[in-house]
């Protein structure tokens, strides 16, 4: 559990640290950061949960009227919900060693390593994966252009297949691990084996780094079967219960 919480802390914190974020401490290695979008904000606070820091979320993410998760480590889920908050759901943390996978080919799907200059098609590609309408809203793809930036710290690549766009994924950059987030496939390309393409080129670009996530309840059955160890559950609280 902990190396996912540590991937946690690393992907949350470059989040805080781009051009587009604000945030706001929360007292010893906690803090909130809103990325300027209405669903990719985070709280990340480790210790044990505080009126005060429920509190000062509430009003930091009201203020900018949105959304916001909050995965809870430690419990203390009566201090959140007394503050207002809504129990959201659970994802699961999940582990897998890359050199015990097995790897999958599919014929027609090609990966591109994304630039600032491509962050356009990844985010609209992500946003309808997510399950977006239309376009991506501006806010999203200024936000994509700034992770796209943050080269040296998160990895973000597209999936195409026959020439089309397919899907995206993003990991970050640790030292003993990379951290997936953003893995989806685009709806019309589901089912194809595209997915388990895409998870085998995360393990081959891991360099035998471990590979962890959190999953929805969505996910869990592909990373189940694609060989991810459930390790436990991680209960996540907002202001909206349909957050994750």
């Amino acid at each position: 559990m902990n190396e996912v919480w540590e991937s946690l802390r690393f992907f949350t914190a470059r989040l805080r640290a781009l051009a587009v974020s604000e945030s706001l401490p929360l007292g010893g290695n906690g803090y909130c950061v809103s990325t300027g979008t209405y669903y990719e904000n985070w709280v990340y606070f480790p210790e044990r949960v505080t009126h005060e820091a429920v509190n000062d979320v509430v009003r930091f993410f009201g203020e900018r009227d949105v959304a916001f998760a909050w995965p809870v480590k430690d419990g203390r889920s009566d201090v959140l919900e007394n503050g207002g908050l809504l129990y959201a759901g659970d994802l699961a943390a999940m582990s897998l060693d890359p050199a015990g996978a097995t790897l999958h080919v599919k014929e027609g799907v090609t990966f591109t390593r994304v630039t600032p200059e491509l962050s356009y098609e990844w985010v609209c590609t992500a946003w309808l994966g997510f399950g977006g309408e239309g376009d991506a809203p501006e806010s999203y793809r200024e936000f994509a252009r700034a992770m796209a930036d943050d080269a040296d710290n998160l990895s973000l690549y597209l999936a195409k297949y026959e020439g089309r766009n397919a899907g995206v994924f993003a990991f970050t950059n640790e030292p003993e691990r990379v951290g997936v987030y953003y893995f989806a496939t685009v709806p019309t390309f589901r089912r194809k084996g595209i997915a388990s393409a895409m998870m085998s080129e995360v393990c081959r670009l891991s360099g035998g780094r471990k590979i962890v996530l959190q999953s929805t309840p969505m996910g869990l059955k592909f990373y189940r079967a694609f060989g991810f160890e459930e390790l436990c559950k991680i209960a996540v609280y907002s202001t909206e219960e349909d957050i994750i």
